[in-house]
Protein backbone atom coordinates (compact mmCIF):
# COMPACT_ATOMS: atom_id res chain seq x y z
CA UNK A 1 0.00 0.00 0.00
CA UNK A 2 1.30 3.44 -0.84
CA UNK A 3 1.42 5.83 2.06
CA UNK A 4 -0.06 8.53 -0.17
CA UNK A 5 -3.33 6.58 0.02
CA UNK A 6 -3.65 7.23 3.74
CA UNK A 7 -6.75 9.41 4.16
CA UNK A 8 -6.06 12.92 5.37
CA UNK A 9 -2.29 12.53 5.60
CA UNK A 10 -1.31 12.10 1.96
CA UNK A 11 0.94 15.18 1.83
CA UNK A 12 3.04 14.09 4.83
CA UNK A 13 3.61 10.51 3.63
CA UNK A 14 3.64 10.96 -0.14
CA UNK A 15 6.27 8.85 -1.85
CA UNK A 16 6.78 6.29 0.93
CA UNK A 17 5.64 2.69 0.85
CA UNK A 18 4.47 0.82 3.93
CA UNK A 19 6.10 -2.60 4.20
CA UNK A 20 5.27 -5.83 6.00
CA UNK A 21 3.28 -9.03 5.82
CA UNK A 22 -0.19 -7.49 5.51
CA UNK A 23 -1.31 -7.91 9.11
CA UNK A 24 -0.66 -4.30 10.06
CA UNK A 25 1.28 -5.27 13.18
CA UNK A 26 4.58 -4.47 11.48
CA UNK A 27 3.72 -0.76 11.43
CA UNK A 28 4.27 -0.38 15.17
CA UNK A 29 7.53 1.32 16.07
CA UNK A 30 10.16 2.18 13.42
CA UNK A 31 9.29 -0.43 10.82
CA UNK A 32 8.56 2.06 8.04
CA UNK A 33 11.01 2.27 5.11
CA UNK A 34 14.16 3.82 6.41
CA UNK A 35 14.81 4.30 10.09
CA UNK A 36 12.23 6.56 11.71
CA UNK A 37 11.21 8.45 8.54
CA UNK A 38 8.30 10.18 10.20
CA UNK A 39 10.46 11.02 13.19
CA UNK A 40 12.75 12.89 10.81
CA UNK A 41 9.80 14.73 9.25
CA UNK A 42 8.28 15.65 12.62
CA UNK A 43 10.91 15.19 15.35
CA UNK A 44 8.77 17.12 17.85
CA UNK A 45 5.54 15.24 17.14
CA UNK A 46 5.64 11.55 18.10
CA UNK A 47 1.91 11.81 18.77
CA UNK A 48 1.31 12.91 15.18
CA UNK A 49 3.52 10.07 13.95
CA UNK A 50 1.52 7.54 15.95
CA UNK A 51 -1.73 8.93 14.50
CA UNK A 52 -0.34 8.59 10.97
CA UNK A 53 0.76 5.03 11.60
CA UNK A 54 -2.61 4.15 13.16
CA UNK A 55 -4.42 5.63 10.14
CA UNK A 56 -2.18 3.66 7.77
CA UNK A 57 -2.84 0.44 9.69
CA UNK A 58 -6.60 1.05 9.70
CA UNK A 59 -6.71 1.84 5.98
CA UNK A 60 -4.65 -1.23 5.14
CA UNK A 61 -6.87 -3.51 7.20
CA UNK A 62 -10.01 -2.07 5.63
CA UNK A 63 -8.55 -2.57 2.16
CA UNK A 64 -7.77 -6.20 3.02
CA UNK A 65 -11.22 -6.79 4.49
CA UNK A 66 -9.80 -7.50 7.95
CA UNK A 67 -12.09 -5.15 9.87
CA UNK A 68 -15.09 -6.50 11.76
CA UNK A 69 -17.22 -3.84 13.32
CA UNK A 70 -19.27 -4.63 16.42
CA UNK A 71 -22.81 -3.46 15.96
CA UNK A 72 -25.00 -2.67 18.93
CA UNK A 73 -28.57 -3.98 18.85
CA UNK A 74 -30.98 -1.57 17.20
CA UNK A 75 -34.35 -3.07 18.21
CA UNK A 76 -35.67 -4.44 21.48
CA UNK A 77 -39.09 -6.03 21.91
CA UNK A 78 -41.00 -8.98 23.35
CA UNK A 79 -40.67 -12.18 21.33
CA UNK A 80 -42.29 -15.57 21.60
CA UNK A 81 -40.51 -18.88 21.18
CA UNK A 82 -42.94 -21.63 20.26
CA UNK A 83 -42.39 -25.31 21.03
CA UNK A 84 -44.17 -27.41 18.39
CA UNK A 85 -46.58 -30.13 19.40
CA UNK A 86 -44.43 -33.14 20.21
CA UNK A 87 -45.77 -36.66 20.80
CA UNK A 88 -44.42 -38.04 24.08
CA UNK A 89 -45.05 -41.77 24.64
CA UNK A 90 -46.77 -42.75 27.89
CA UNK A 91 -44.67 -42.67 31.07
CA UNK A 92 -41.55 -41.41 29.27
CA UNK A 93 -39.55 -38.21 29.09
CA UNK A 94 -38.66 -35.98 26.16
CA UNK A 95 -36.41 -33.01 25.50
CA UNK A 96 -37.95 -30.39 23.24
CA UNK A 97 -35.40 -27.94 21.87
CA UNK A 98 -35.64 -24.65 20.02
CA UNK A 99 -32.87 -22.37 18.79
CA UNK A 100 -33.76 -18.64 18.75
CA UNK A 101 -32.23 -16.58 15.94
CA UNK A 102 -32.01 -13.39 18.01
CA UNK A 103 -30.57 -12.59 21.43
CA UNK A 104 -33.42 -13.67 23.70
CA UNK A 105 -34.02 -13.82 27.47
CA UNK A 106 -36.80 -16.26 28.40
CA UNK A 107 -39.11 -14.91 31.10
CA UNK A 108 -42.54 -16.49 30.90
CA UNK A 109 -43.19 -20.17 30.18
CA UNK A 110 -46.72 -20.92 29.00
CA UNK A 111 -48.03 -24.49 28.89
CA UNK A 112 -51.73 -24.83 28.05
CA UNK A 113 -53.63 -26.17 31.07
CA UNK A 114 -55.18 -28.91 28.90
CA UNK A 115 -51.65 -30.15 28.14
CA UNK A 116 -50.15 -29.50 31.58
CA UNK A 117 -52.39 -31.96 33.44
CA UNK A 118 -50.46 -34.86 31.87
CA UNK A 119 -46.90 -33.53 32.23
CA UNK A 120 -44.17 -32.69 34.71
CA UNK A 121 -41.45 -30.21 33.75
CA UNK A 122 -38.16 -31.95 34.53
CA UNK A 123 -35.89 -29.05 33.56
CA UNK A 124 -35.61 -25.91 31.47
CA UNK A 125 -32.17 -25.16 30.05
CA UNK A 126 -30.67 -22.19 28.26
CA UNK A 127 -27.61 -23.50 26.51
CA UNK A 128 -26.11 -26.00 28.94
CA UNK A 129 -27.36 -24.26 32.09
CA UNK A 130 -30.41 -25.39 34.01
CA UNK A 131 -32.78 -22.61 34.99
CA UNK A 132 -33.98 -24.52 38.07
CA UNK A 133 -32.44 -23.68 41.44
CA UNK A 134 -32.37 -27.38 42.37
CA UNK A 135 -33.08 -30.67 40.68
CA UNK A 136 -36.64 -31.91 40.84
CA UNK A 137 -39.75 -31.93 38.70
CA UNK A 138 -42.38 -29.20 38.64
CA UNK A 139 -46.00 -29.81 37.65
CA UNK A 140 -46.53 -28.35 34.18
CA UNK A 141 -49.79 -26.72 35.32
CA UNK A 142 -47.66 -24.26 37.31
CA UNK A 143 -47.02 -22.63 33.91
CA UNK A 144 -50.67 -22.70 32.73
CA UNK A 145 -51.92 -19.77 30.68
CA UNK A 146 -54.05 -18.65 33.62
CA UNK A 147 -51.14 -18.63 36.09
CA UNK A 148 -49.69 -15.38 37.35
CA UNK A 149 -46.59 -14.62 39.38
CA UNK A 150 -44.54 -17.12 37.40
CA UNK A 151 -42.44 -14.62 35.44
CA UNK A 152 -38.84 -15.79 35.54
CA UNK A 153 -35.59 -14.10 34.57
CA UNK A 154 -33.67 -16.87 32.87
CA UNK A 155 -30.20 -16.66 31.36
CA UNK A 156 -29.86 -14.73 28.13
CA UNK A 157 -29.81 -16.97 25.10
CA UNK A 158 -27.30 -15.85 22.49
CA UNK A 159 -28.03 -16.37 18.79
CA UNK A 160 -28.22 -20.09 17.97
CA UNK A 161 -28.02 -21.32 21.58
CA UNK A 162 -30.55 -23.99 22.48
CA UNK A 163 -33.51 -23.49 24.79
CA UNK A 164 -34.67 -26.90 25.99
CA UNK A 165 -37.73 -27.92 27.95
CA UNK A 166 -37.45 -31.43 29.42
CA UNK A 167 -40.81 -32.97 30.24
CA UNK A 168 -42.17 -36.28 31.54
CA UNK A 169 -45.52 -37.68 30.46
CA UNK A 170 -47.31 -38.86 33.62
CA UNK A 171 -50.10 -40.55 31.66
CA UNK A 172 -49.82 -44.17 30.51
CA UNK A 173 -50.99 -43.15 27.02
CA UNK A 174 -49.11 -41.05 24.49
CA UNK A 175 -49.78 -37.32 24.86
CA UNK A 176 -48.79 -34.30 22.81
CA UNK A 177 -46.78 -31.58 24.54
CA UNK A 178 -46.72 -27.98 23.38
CA UNK A 179 -45.53 -24.77 25.02
CA UNK A 180 -44.31 -21.24 24.42
CA UNK A 181 -41.77 -19.02 26.09
CA UNK A 182 -42.10 -15.23 26.02
CA UNK A 183 -39.34 -12.76 26.73
CA UNK A 184 -37.41 -9.70 25.59
CA UNK A 185 -35.19 -9.96 22.54
CA UNK A 186 -32.78 -7.64 20.77
CA UNK A 187 -31.56 -7.59 17.21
Amino acid sequence: MRADLVGGYSHELAGYDLVGDGSGDYLVGDDLLGDDILGELYPEADVRRNALVAAAVANRRVAEGAIVKDMAPTKAREFILGFDSTAVPGSTSANITKRPQVIFRPERVVIPSAVGVDFQVVDIKVGKNSQFSASGEVPAVVFAETSFGVRLKMDTCQVSMDVTISVRNTNAAQRNFTAAIIGPAVE
